[in-house]
């Protein structure tokens, strides 16, 4: 997981209360260089509120972007289903 100490502090602080946040995309790979964070959230709150509310918080404490997927893991469509199945999730939380 490349995360430094401030951009792992706050997303800690932007996800705090959230029980599965999970790391893709370049940042879990340890030989990449730069590249935004992505996270997967599996959450049951409205989507859309919770990834401002996750974006916000994280741009407060780390002028880094950070793009946000949420999803319910018990309804997940064939789509969202085909998505997941093409990633390499790191656990955050």
């Amino acid at each position: 997981m490349r995360l430094d100490q401030q951009e792992a502090r706050a997303l800690r602080r932007a996800t705090r209360g959230l029980s599965e946040v999970h790391l893709f995309g370049s940042r879990t790979d340890p030989a990449a260089r730069g590249g935004d964070i992505d996270i997967l959230v599996y959450s049951k709150e409205p989507p859309l509120e919770l990834a401002q509310r996750i974006g916000r918080e994280f741009f407060l404490l780390c002028e880094q972007k950070l793009d946000v997927v949420v999803l319910d893991p018990d309804n997940l469509s064939a789509e969202q289903a085909a998505f997941l199945a093409s990633l390499t999730l790191e656990r955050f939380r």
